[in-house]
C-alpha cells in the first residue's frame, strides 16, 4: 500500500474522530499486508463479497449472548464461506469493543503480543484500538506491546504484526456487521515450560488476564483454522483415504471443543500431533468461556476438498459460542458510524509479505473458479 494512500485515509479518520484535526498527535497504524491477495482491496468489491458470504451463510438465531467465536483467517476465496457463518447474526453497534486471539504465523514469539498502533487499516476503514484495555493487558509479563518497524532493514524475526494475517483478514467481516468497534489484537505465541511442553498455568494466567475485560459489550473472536495436513506443514499420519482421515482427524478435534475441554483438547494434541495453527488461542477461549456456555458448530469445509489437492490441505470450521443465562446484547445502530471512509482506492499496492513461510504460501492458494 502506498504511503500518499495511508495519509488520506489516517487524514480522514483523524478529522472524523478528532474535532481539532488531531494535530497535535501522530497518528499510528498498521497497514494492510494481505488486501488483494487474501480479500479484495477495492471497498465496494469487498462489501458487496462480504454481503453476499453472510447472507448465504446458514447460522441459525440463538437468542441468548454470544460470547464468542472461532473462524478462519484463511483467504476469501477458500474460507470466505465458511468464516462467514460466525459473524452471520452480528448487528450494527451489538459489540463495542472486540478482542481478536491470532496465533503468530510469521514469527516464533513467547507468550502473547500486542502491538504499538492507534489502528489497523482495511479497505472499508480504520478499526481503532481500545489503549485502555491493551494498557491492563500489559500489566501481565505474559503481555508484551511491540513497535511496528516497515523498514527493509528490520529483522524479520521481530516483525510479528507488521505481515500477520490472523487478525487482519477477519477486521472486514466485523466491520460489515458490526460498522464501528474497538480492538484488541492479540497475537498468542508459544505456551511452553523450560522442557517445552505445552504450559497450562500460562494459558490460565492469560485467560484470567482478559477475563476482565469480557463484559457485556466485548465479543471474543478466535482466529484459528484446523487441520494443516501435508509435508508443508510437517504434518503427513497417513497416504491412503486422506479427505476421510482428515475428517476424522478435525471431528475429534471438534468434540473436544463442542465439550469445552481444555483437557481432552491437549491430550488429542499430544496424541495425534496434528497441527492447528490457534490450537493456543482455542486453549485461551476455553479457559474463557462462562459456565453452562453452549458451542455450536456452523459450517466445516477443507481446501482439499475445495481445489482437489490430497496432497496438502487445511480445514476451516465456523463455532459460536453462547452465554444460555444473559440475553443476547442489543443492537446499538444509532451510536455507531457508517463505515466512516473509503479505505485503500483501488489500485492501491499492499505491503508484501516478508517471506514464503509454508502457512503464508497455504493462504495464499485459492481453488478454480472459486474466487470471489
Amino acid at each position: 500500500m502506498r504511503k500518499p494512500a495511508v495519509l488520506l485515509i489516517l487524514a480522514a479518520w483523524v478529522c472524523a474522530v478528532s474535532p481539532d484535526g488531531g494535530a497535535q498527535r501522530r497518528i499510528i497504524p498498521r497497514v494492510p499486508a494481505f488486501a488483494g491477495t487474501h480479500y479484495p482491496a477495492d471497498p465496494n468489491t469487498l462489501l458487496s463479497t462480504l454481503k453476499s458470504f453472510h447472507e448465504a451463510a446458514d447460522a441459525p438465531e440463538v437468542p441468548s449472548f454470544m460470547a464468542a467465536c472461532i473462524a478462519s483467517p484463511a483467504p476469501y476465496g477458500l474460507a470466505g464461506k465458511i468464516s462467514a457463518h460466525a459473524f452471520k447474526n452480528l448487528q450494527p453497534g451489538q459489540y463495542e469493543r472486540v478482542i481478536i486471539l491470532s496465533s503468530a504465523h510469521t514469527v516464533d514469539i513467547e507468550g502473547c503480543s500486542l502491538p504499538e498502533v492507534d489502528a489497523f487499516l482495511t479497505p472499508l476503514g480504520p478499526v481503532a484500538l481500545d489503549a485502555d484495555a491493551v494498557r491492563k493487558l500489559v500489566f501481565s509479563p505474559l503481555f508484551t506491546v511491540q513497535r511496528l518497524n516497515y523498514s527493509g532493514k528490520a529483522n524479520r524475526r521481530s516483525q510479528a504484526h507488521e505481515f500477520e494475517h490472523g487478525i487482519e483478514t477477519l477486521l472486514p467481516y466485523l466491520q460489515e456487521r458490526l460498522l464501528e468497534f474497538k480492538l484488541v489484537p492479540v497475537l498468542v505465541g508459544r505456551l511452553t515450560t523450560a522442557s517445552g511442553k505445552f504450559n497450562p498455568a500460562a494459558a490460565d494466567t492469560i485467560a484470567n488476564t482478559i477475563l476482565p475485560l469480557l463484559d457485556d459489550r466485548t465479543l471474543l473472536v478466535v482466529s484459528s483454522s484446523f487441520t494443516h495436513f501435508g509435508n508443508d506443514f510437517s504434518n503427513r499420519p497417513f497416504n491412503e483415504n486422506i479427505q476421510a482421515n482428515i475428517e476424522r482427524l478435525d471431528r475429534r478435534a471438534f468434540e473436544c471443543v463442542l465439550s469445552l475441554d481444555a483437557r481432552s483438547f491437549q491430550a488429542y494434541l499430544e496424541e495425534t500431533k496434528n497441527v492447528i495453527d490457534g490450537a493456543n488461542c482455542i486453549h485461551i477461549l476455553l479457559r474463557l468461556l462462562p459456565p453452562g456456555a453452549q458451542a455450536r458448530i456452523l459450517a466445516y469445509e477443507t481446501s482439499g476438498a475445495l481445489t482437489g489437492d490430497a496432497n496438502r490441505s487445511v480445514s476451516f470450521a465456523a463455532f459460536t459460542f453462547h452465554d444460555p443465562s444473559r440475553p443476547a446484547a442489543t443492537a446499538q445502530p444509532d451510536k455507531v458510524r457508517p463505515l466512516p471512509m473509503p479505505g485503500m482506492p483501488p489500485g492501491s499496492t499492499p505491503a508484501p509479505p516478508p517471506s514464503e513461510t509454508p502457512s503464508a504460501k497455504e493462504e495464499k492458494k485459492e481453488p478454480p473458479e472459486k474466487k470471489p
